[in-house]
């Protein structure tokens, strides 16, 4: 049965929907399980270019990304609640928690930069680079998808009954989330 907002989405579509995502998050768990046991495996070719200004930076991203999933789920909340409003106002908290956080990225690949660490440098900036760009690409798309989110319930277009786009997209938000509080202790710990 189509809906008439969203007359390509069929209630049968939903579940496989929900299951390429999850398809989709393994494989980019995978991706990065390969690159950290790759960066664990060259660990103690190079030391030193880990200071403790770019663990307080990554430390703060880290509290920015874990801030907008609990913006996600309040935003979630709310249209459960049929407040489409609320929901609005913690979708967009999400996007701007989000967008800090690529910021924050940035600013921790100018710290390096300014201390003279490069790509090429040493083996563990290399992944350092690697990964925050690869991480970084992935969350863009993840930002998109959540500007498109908080667009439709803008426009009034977020059924609280429908809320596959906004559970779909959590589901990317919050595996992203988790995979940056994981390379954070890889980076932290393995320095």
């Amino acid at each position: 049965m189509a809906t008439s907002s969203q007359p390509w989405i069929t209630a049968n579509a939903v579940p496989r929907l929900r299951r390429a995502v999850w398809m989709a998050m393994a494989a980019m768990t995978m991706f990065f399980l390969a690159l950290t046991y790759a960066y664990l495996e060259r660990h103690g070719l190079a030391a030193g270019w880990f200071t403790a200004q770019l663990g307080a930076i990554l430390g703060a991203n880290t509290a920015l990304l874990l801030a907008s999933s609990l913006a996600l789920l309040r935003a979630r909340q709310f249209l459960h609640a049929r407040s489409l409003r609320g929901t609005l106002r913690w979708l967009l908290t999400a996007l701007g928690f989000g967008l800090a956080f690529l910021a924050g990225q940035a600013v921790a690949w100018w710290s390096l930069f300014s201390a003279g660490v490069y790509i090429g440098d040493h083996p563990n900036s290399g992944f350092f680079f690697l990964v925050t760009a690869a991480h970084a690409v992935h969350l863009a798309v993840a930002l998109a998808l959540l500007g498109w989110v908080a667009s439709r319930a803008w426009r009034g277009r977020l059924a609280p009954d429908r809320a596959w786009l906004m559970d779909l997209t959590g589901i990317i938000w919050h595996c992203l989330d988790v995979t940056w509080v994981y390379l954070f202790l890889v980076l932290v710990l393995y320095r």
